[in-house]
């Protein structure tokens, strides 16, 4: 009995999700109720008041830097949007690349990719999508496409997620970002196979798959090198602004190369945010002083100053600065980033706060160990369905390690396999699969102006994400 209850919580907001058609604020927000009922009221999961509190305070820090990074990414996002540099960007790359198929992966494997990485929230959905409808494609395809680009979210929002999940699992963070690349170097190809055929653009030529091997292979090393020599919140924007890069130089030609009006000021928050990260991650000194600037959670503490999220916001501001726009619309800007950063955080917040309460309570360890028990040498082929059920459910790889991260590394412990695989695999495997989630089929379906065509969307993109649930498991199985 106690099992099945411990099961509630989990059970409840996946249900609230697929049967009853809620956000993931409200699954969130409902499973930290019915787990908070089981706590206080059932006999073998009560919490006392020291346990409780140590419970609250572990889901409010882990909230708070989560939060810290929503809010900086969505307050750059609304910038970036209403001062036109999105536009600008994103016109000026497909401007340069004069081959169709290196402008394919360029704004699937690039342009996406580093907005995602910088803000993150499907942000790279909303900076492709209109994109891709301005060359040619129809709204539907470019909204599949668009979802195509969402292959690198381990690195999404500067890595939140990826963070999150370190925390959760005690495995270090850059061994968690390592491992996530290698393991998800089949699913790159998978997105930019499948990008070749829904664009239309597969003849059958081996020079069109070697292109797309190259593409896939460069990010997947970039993210894997970046992410353990330069820090994993900034690996995912040096390796979609390379392939960008890679793409221009390719496809160069000086009669043709030509920028949008205002490309120069559309840069400046990304500058400001990749020299301030650069310039906080390797000048010790300053990195020294930052860090002393500190907020206590309980016994955990927030380095205020030092935090992506501070830097975020300081990239906005800039922006703000550099773009008339922006600054004509600084009001809305506010309401509309504070409105958007609330719902994300509360989504987030609950699933980590329910999360926390079932670890103190027992609750995790005593489900963890009945999979293990039942999977036994097994359980590897589940790790990776549990987490990308995490990140279809909730459309986050932070909630979804919320959720999951804890389970699986304590199951992995008992059935003796190596926790950072696991971990790495449910982390990839929750990232992956949000890019089939409800919440980011709407927003996909919106932006491409086609809405109502989430059903559509979802027959397409389905089978990517249950393949590359398929590859995520082969890949981990290859490394235990």
């Amino acid at each position: 009995m106690n099992l099945l209850v411990a099961c509630l919580p989990i059970v409840g907001s996946t249900l609230a999700i697929l049967l009853w058609r809620q956000t993931a604020l409200k699954a969130g927000l409902s499973g930290l109720l019915l787990t908070v009922l089981i706590v206080v009221l059932w006999p073998g999961f009560q919490l006392q008041t020291d346990g409780f509190i140590r419970a609250i305070e572990a889901g409010l820090y882990n909230t708070m830097n989560v939060s810290y990074v929503l809010l900086g990414g969505v307050l750059l996002y609304q910038v970036l949007k209403v001062g036109g540099a999105l536009d600008t960007i994103a016109q000026t790359v497909a401007g340069n690349i004069t081959d169709p198929l290196h402008g394919l992966f360029a704004i699937v494997f690039g342009v996406s990719v580093f907005f995602e990485s910088a803000t993150g929230f499907g942000v790279g959905i909303v900076v492709v999508a209109p994109l891709f409808i301005a060359l040619g494609y129809t709204p539907l395809q470019s909204a599949v496409l668009a979802l195509l680009g969402q292959c690198a979210v381990p690195w999404g929002a500067l890595a939140v997620g990826t963070v999150l999940g370190s925390d959760l699992s005690g495995v270090e963070e850059v061994r968690l970002a390592e491992v996530s690349a290698i393991i998800s170097y089949p699913y790159l190809l998978l997105c930019g196979g499948t990008a070749l055929l829904v664009s239309g653009l597969w003849t059958g030529h081996i020079r069109q798959l070697l292109w797309l091997v190259a593409y896939a292979t460069l990010l997947s090393t970039l993210l894997w090198l970046a992410s353990i020599t330069l820090g994993i919140e900034l690996a995912g924007c040096v390796a979609g602004l390379l392939i960008v890069c890679t793409a221009l130089a390719v496809n160069f030609n000086g009669r043709q190369s030509r920028s949008g009006s205002g490309f120069g000021k559309a840069l400046v928050p990304f500058i400001v945010l990749m020299s301030a990260l650069f310039l906080t991650r390797f000048y010790t000194p300053l990195s020294n002083t930052l860090q002393a600037v500190t907020l206590y959670v309980g016994e955990s503490y927030l380095a205020v100053f030092y935090h992506p999220g501070f830097w975020l916001i300081i990239a906005a501001l800039s922006g703000m600065a550099t773009q008339p726009a922006a600054r004509k619309s600084t009001r809305s800007i506010l309401a509309n980033s504070a409105k958007q950063w609330l719902m994300a955080s509360l989504a987030v917040g609950g699933f980590l706060l329910f999360g926390e309460l079932m670890k103190q309570a027992g609750m995790t360890r005593l489900i963890a160990t009945a999979i293990a028990e039942s999977a036994g040498p097994y359980y590897a082929v589940a790790v990776p369905f549990i987490g990308g059920l995490g990140g279809f459910l909730t459309a986050s790889n932070a909630s979804s390690n919320a959720l999951f991260m804890s389970l699986q590394a304590s199951a992995a412990a008992q059935v003796g396999l190596p926790v950072d695989i696991t971990a790495a695999t449910q982390n990839a495997a929750g990232s992956n699969s949000s890019m089939a989630s409800p919440g980011r089929l709407v927003f996909a379906a919106t932006v491409a102006g086609t809405p109502g065509a989430e059903s559509d969307l979802l027959r397409r993109i389905l089978p990517v994400t249950l393949l590359g649930i398929v590859s995520l498991t082969l890949m981990s199985l290859l490394l235990m």
